[in-house]
């Protein structure tokens, strides 16, 4: 017969809770205010797990705690869907992270490691998809046993817990009908779209049953503390392979970076015909930047599982050395690229690997020569730093200043697809410039319009009618981004000091939803 879960009263209302925290800072809200919270309560929740489950939490869990929380913060401050996205990618990273941390001695661990436990904590939580319910069924079987003991009052909050929390939802939506006066505060506060159309509800209830069941099966995963913890892996492999084929890219290596330091920053030599000089060096970046992470993985992979040589090792340092310089050229032609044809996300992306990869090459000099050099968490510190350099930086933000500081062959296409977070360079650019036949910095105004406003295309024609403009309904507290807020404000500064500006923005945006009623 299975045994009750002991911990169930504190993991079925922790997810319960956790499920309405998540919902309400989550549903259609995908960069607000509240994804801070969000981390954080998270974060939260773990550390009373671990609390509950008698584990002592470690003080170098500090970092990428701060890590997780940081990268909340800057969610709700970029309207950047890349910066999100990436945002989103490193707290589920960082958050496993912290999880195995937590639960394991991880001192040995690799990246690969790492990626095999996030892996097996994801599928084999899976497994406990219906243990809340099958918990709870145990836990009014099992009740029976204990009615001879002394009864506290701790299980009945339990009861009036799992009461309550369904039956708030349906007493919210019933007061949210029946009086107009609370709608709009919930509306202000909350913004949760509660119309009640069969589609919203069965949204907010899928989002609040995926993550009940989803928090509590990891629970139930965790509890286990059965990922292999073995010791380093002995090194097997023979070093003469290894010399033998280091040793030939070596010499590859050799010839390319003599022809980088002759021709390319000597600017010596002569070049195949029809070749220029800034030709010539504004090509192949791309194409040195996948070598420089082959080299990378491959002295990494040489130095985990070639047993310890001297001659191995000092082909590996002459490739890492080779490796810097190919970063150089990269850079280097990145650089002039730059100049001729101005800056692009991709780019400074571009230029912001490199540097990543010059660390991480660093640290894997040193872990040739010292073996117990902690290169895993290294690299974990070292790319949550500059990710988080690049994420508060916000690259829009200096592709719109450098390229608008250009004063020829500026591509007013591309600035007009930036996100939000170019918005106050390009504003005070227009507003310098005037307002002479600047079609694209309309079509940007329009679609920053859309984005801080929540933008309804269903509701313009109903918007114009009443107000007499197409500016839909504000943001809530909860969905406030401050890129979109700090772009809207710039917007209303600007409207002030040209009043027709306005009427032009409506029309682009009729225009563009295909919802233009014609101005009188």
């Amino acid at each position: 017969m299975e045994k009750k879960n002991p911990l169930f009263p504190f993991m079925s209302i922790g997810s319960l809770i956790y499920a309405l925290f998540y919902t309400f800072f989550l549903y259609k809200n995908s960069s607000g205010i509240t994804y801070p919270f969000f981390t954080g309560g998270t974060c939260l929740f773990f550390f009373f797990y671990l609390k509950k489950s008698g584990i002592t939490a470690k003080k170098s869990a500090l970092f990428p705690l701060i890590s997780l929380l940081l990268l909340g913060v800057s969610t709700c401050m970029t309207d950047s869907w890349v910066l999100i996205f990436l945002n989103k990618l490193g707290i589920f990273f960082l958050f496993f992270y912290l999880v195995i941390h937590s639960l394991y001695e991880d001192r040995q661990w690799d990246f690969t490691r790492y990626l095999g436990g996030i892996i097996n904590i994801i599928c084999t939580s899976l497994v406990y998809i219906f243990r809340p319910f099958t918990d709870l069924a145990l836990f009014i079987k099992n009740k029976r046993e204990e009615e001879n003991k002394p009864e506290g009052k701790g299980k009945y909050v339990f009861y009036g817990l799992l009461l309550a929390i369904p039956l708030l939802f349906v007493i919210l939506f019933l007061l949210y009908e029946a009086d107009a006066v609370f709608s709009n505060i919930l509306d202000k506060i909350f913004y949760l779209d509660f119309d009640f159309r069969f589609n919203t509800v069965f949204q907010i209830f899928f989002l609040f049953l995926f993550a009940f069941v989803a928090s509590y099966s990891i629970m139930c995963r965790l509890s286990l503390h059965n990922l292999n913890e073995e010791n380093r892996e002995k090194k097997t492999l023979e070093p003469v392979m290894g010399i033998t084929f280091t040793g030939i890219l070596s010499l590859v290596y050799l010839i390319f970076c003599y022809i980088q330091i002759v021709y390319l920053f000597g600017g010596l030599g002569s070049l195949p015909e029809n070749y220029t000089y800034a030709s010539y060096a504004r090509e192949g970046f791309f194409q040195l930047v996948a070598v420089c992470l082959i080299n990378l993985v491959l002295v990494l992979g040489c130095t985990k599982y070639f047993q310890d040589n001297q001659v191995l090792k000092g082909i590996l340092t002459f490739i890492s050395i080779c490796t810097y310089i190919m970063m150089a050229s990269s850079t280097y032609r990145m650089l002039l690229y730059i100049q001729v044809y101005y800056l692009t996300f991709l780019r400074v992306f571009v230029l912001w690997a490199l540097a990543v990869i010059f660390l991480l090459m660093t640290g894997a000099l040193i872990l040739i020569y010292h073996k117990e050099f902690p290169y895993t968490r290294y690299c974990m510190v070292t790319v949550t730093i500059l990710y988080l350099l690049f994420s508060f930086a916000h690259p829009d933000y200096w592709i719109a200043r450098y390229n608008l500081s250009m004063e020829e062959d500026i591509d007013y296409y591309y600035l007009k697809r930036l996100s939000l977070d170019a918005a106050p360079v390009i504003f005070d650019y227009n507003d310098k410039s005037g307002l002479n036949e600047n079609s694209w910095f309309m079509e940007y105004s329009s679609k920053m319009i859309k984005k801080s406003y929540d933008f309804q295309i269903e509701e313009l024609d109903k918007i114009w009618l009443e107000e007499g403009n197409c500016l839909p309904k504000k943001q809530s507290l909860r969905t406030l981004n401050f890129s979109k807020w700090n772009a809207y404000r710039l917007y209303k500064k600007y409207y002030g000091s040209h009043p027709d500006f306005a009427m032009d923005i409506e029309y682009n945006i009729m225009c563009y939803t295909g919802n233009y009623l014609g101005r009188p």
